[in-house]
Formats: C-alpha cells, structure tokens, sequence
C-alpha cells in the first residue's frame, strides 16, 4: 500500500530545501541590485506554502517507508522541483514562454545543459546563478543529497537510494547509506570548491569560477556567456575543465579511494573505467586527426625551425581541442568552443556514439553508462561462446566478481527501452517537420542529457527556444527519462505497481 503521507512528508521537506535555495538566489539579486524582490518573493512564498502544507500533511506518518513510496519520491520530485523552478524564470520576465521555463529549469536539474536563451549575458546574475546552482544539486542527486536529511524525517534511507540509483548500483563506502551520503557529497563539495579555485587561479573571476564550477562538477554544461567556455579563450582554463569533467564522469567511488584512499591500483583495475577510458581515448585521437587535417597544409610544410615550432603549436591546440570536445560531450558536461557540425561527417559519427555511451555508473554524468556497454560486450561474447560450446557454464564476470542474471535482464531491458525512446522521439520531431538526422540528434541529446544538439536546426551552438512549444514539452520528458534512467520514471505507470500485493 503506498504511503501517502509520508511521500508528501518528504516532498514537503523538499520543496522547503528548494525555496532556501532560492531564497540565496535572492541574495545574489540583491548584492548585484537588481529586482531581485520582484523576481523571487513570489516564487519562494508559492514553494513554501506548499512544501509546508505538505508537510503539515504528513506530519503524522508513521516511519514505514516502502519500495514504492522511494519510486514515487524520486520521479515526483524531479517533476516537481522543476514545476516551482521554473517561476522564477517567468517573474523576471526571461521569457513569457511556459514551455521554455519548464524547458530551462528541467534542462538544469536534470544536467542536460540544453538552454533555450539565445543571449545568456542578458539575464539577472540571480537567474545565472540558479541555472548553475539547479545543476548542482542535480548532479549528484536532488534525493541522494537529502538521505542523509531524511532519517531525521523519521523516512527510511534505503529504499530511497534503492530508487535513486535504479539499475547498475554504485559502490557502497559505508554499511550505512547516509554515511555513504555524507562521504561522496563531502567529496563532492571539495571537489567543486578545488574546481572554483582552479578557474579562478587561472583568470576567470570570481563570479564566472564559481558558477562554471558548479555546473563541471554537476556535468551540466550551463555557462555565464553564450560562448561557453570558448569566451575565455585560455588553454589554462579549458585544461582544468577537461580534468574536472573527467572527475565527474568516474564513478564517485572509485574517486573516493583515489583521493582518499590513494589505492590507484585498485582503482585503475576497474572494468568500467579502463572501457570508459578507451573509448574517451579513441574519440580523441579521431578527433585531434580531423583538426590537424583541417589546420595543416601538407604541402607548405618543411623542416625549418619555425616550421616545427607551428606545426608543434597547431598540433598541441588540436589535441587540446580535440581532448576538450572529447570530454564535454561523453561526460555529457556539453561545454562548448566550437561548432561540431562543421567537422567532417566521421567525426558526427563518433559524437553520437560517446553521447550514447556517457560516463561511469554512479558519476553524475549521463548517457547510458559504460558499465552497461563492457555487460552488453560480455553477453555478446557468451553467447558467441555457448554456441561453440552448448554445454558449458560460462558465468559473467566484472571486476573477477560474477554478475548475477537480474542485473544482465536489467541492462537489456534498459537498452531496449532506450532505442524504443530513441525511436518515438524522433519520430515525434519529425512530425514536427525537423529533417530526420536533426530529429534523431536531439533525441540523443535530451535522452543522454547532453546539452549541445546534434544537427543542423539548433545545432551546437544554437538555443531551442526556435523550436515549437510541443516539441519542448516532448524534449523535457526524454531529459527526465534519461535522467531518472527510465525506470524509475515509467514504474508508477505500470498497474501491478498501484497493487496492494
């Protein structure tokens, strides 16, 4: 039976945690003066009020917090956190669009970095910084932040992270889960403030470190300007984006023992990691090749020493550039400097299949993870096995441990349901009129939580906001899908889950 007040107990609790979030946005507003009193009492008093009533609600729920009252939280919450964000979006008069404030604000707290702003130095610094904060608390998990809030609630812990962290499992630091909790989110405070410092140390203000941190160590992609990170024009900054995005993309467990723990070894023999890494290598190289060939002219070359030294300089941009945009797009961070549409067509071909793959399971990166590609390999290599050899047993192994056959029927079941995503999305944007390639490119990208799209409509570089209300609407659902890894959002919508068996 699902347990009604004690989910409008959490939720209550939640939306209390939003508007506190937004009552430091007003501050900002105020320090910068700006209307910010204009802009934010409205939304804050509404986020109260309700987050309150909520509460008072379920104020005497007993502490009995079942399976599917984690679901419930967990889908509900992003939904609802996005419906009160997205007022502040239409109080500041940003856009009188519903569709592209529920658009926006869906886009930070899912990660995705899409924006449908065309000129971001036009809104208030206090819009900026909830663009950047929504990506924040997004990053590691609006629900996993609070677990170790929630059992001062009288609200179970376990079956919240069951819900938050559905399909392939991140590793467990502690017995405990808020434990486990109070770790990586301690892990990654430091690691967003070591990121401020660093952009700051290398030329970026205060106010620009703090929210490109944010939103690197979040693998959002939200910017203060609208040519992202390629404004600053400092190879110093794009290397120190390329190393925190590749941070945030490791599972957070295997960055706790590297950090903490100093155990590289063991962490460095990680399946997953080692595939990840490969694959982030290979995108390079093909990457930094098409730059050199598109910046080389063979036949002016010789053996002069000036000659060496710029082909040294043309040939350390193009591996930064290519070792940025390699990056960006699998840890589905989405920072930009360049139009990747103008590459050659091998390189689209490669941008769409990191966008699938994303990162490491329990990172805060997006895509279908690369856990579920070394299991996808594995069944495949089975199977090629077992028709050689009908009789015999030839278990899956990770990390030299045996996988159990749920968590196989797991990954295939999501990789079905993903294509099946993938197929009605598109098909839906084509009924909107868009060319099949450029429906098919923000489907990836919403679905994978990417930001930059793919194709020649919006683009890169371009703002949604071109596209019609209905398509935005649909690009929002396929952002909490990817998101919440698809099950945890479709499982309310099975009947057997509303049964009281």
């Amino acid at each position: 039976m699902i347990n009604k007040q004690i989910i409008a107990k959490a939720l209550g609790g939640l939306l209390s945690l939003e508007a506190l979030l937004m009552l430091l946005c007003m501050g900002v507003g105020l320090y910068f003066d700006e209307p910010a009193l204009q802009t934010w009492l409205i939304p804050i008093a509404v986020t109260l009020t309700v987050g309150s009533s909520l509460w008072f609600y379920g104020r005497g729920a007993k502490n009995k917090f079942g399976r599917r009252d984690g679901y419930l939280v967990v889908g509900s919450t992003w939904f609802i956190f996005s419906l009160f964000g997205m007022v502040p979006f239409l109080t500041s008069h940003c856009t009188d669009r519903l569709s592209v404030a529920f658009f926006e604000t869906m886009s930070g707290f899912t990660t995705t970095g899409a924006t449908a702003f065309p000129t971001i130095e036009l809104l208030p610094h206090s819009i900026l910084f909830w663009r950047s904060l929504m990506h924040w608390l997004g990053g590691m998990g609006i629900i996993f932040f609070t677990i170790a809030v929630l059992p001062t609630l009288g609200i179970g812990e376990q079956k919240v992270f069951a819900a938050e962290t559905t399909g392939v499992k991140i590793g467990k630091l502690h017995p405990r889960i808020s434990t486990t909790a109070h770790w990586l989110w301690s892990l990654y405070f430091l690691l967003t403030a070591s990121c401020a410092g660093a952009y700051y140390l290398c030329g970026m203000s205060l106010w620009d470190a703090i929210n490109h941190a944010l939103s690197t160590l979040a693998t959002g992609g939200f910017s203060t300007h609208t040519d992202s990170i390629g404004w600053f024009h400092s190879p110093q900054i794009e290397y120190v984006a390329i190393f925190f995005m590749w941070m945030a993309s490791v599972n957070f467990s295997l960055t706790y023992l590297i950090i903490v723990k100093h155990r590289f070894k063991q962490a460095f023999a990680d399946n997953e990691l080692r595939a990840y890494m490969g694959i982030n290598f290979a995108a390079t190289l093909i990457f930094a090749a098409a730059y050199l060939y598109a910046s080389v002219d063979v036949s002016q070359l010789d053996f002069s020493l000036a000659s060496l030294i710029s082909l040294g300089k043309t040939g350390e941009a193009s591996f930064r550039n290519a070792l940025f945009h390699a990056v960006s797009i699998q840890t589905s961070t989405g920072f930009g400097k360049h139009d990747f549409m103008l590459w050659p067509p091998i390189c689209w071909m490669v941008v769409i299949f990191i966008s699938i793959c994303g990162g490491c399971s329990g990172s805060t990166s997006g895509g279908i993870k690369v856990v579920r590609l070394v299991f996808l390999w594995k069944i495949i290599k089975e199977e090629f096995l077992h028709i050689l050899h009908p009789r015999a047993v030839i278990p899956i192994r990770l990390n030299g441990e045996t996988v159990e056959n749920t968590v196989l029927h797991s990954v295939v079941a999501y990789l079905f349901i993903y294509a099946i995503l993938v197929l009605l999305g598109t098909t839906a944007m084509v009924l909107f009129r868009l060319p099949m390639f450029d429906a098919f490119g923000l489907t990836i990208t919403s679905l994978s939580n990417i930001g930059p799209a793919l194709g020649h409509y919006v683009g890169a570089t371009g703002s949604w906001d071109i596209l019609p209300d209905g398509a935005i609407w649909i690009q929002s659902f396929l952002m909490l899908a990817g998101r919440l890894e698809i099950f945890s959002l479709f499982l309310p919508f099975v009947p057997e889950f509303w049964s009281n068996r």
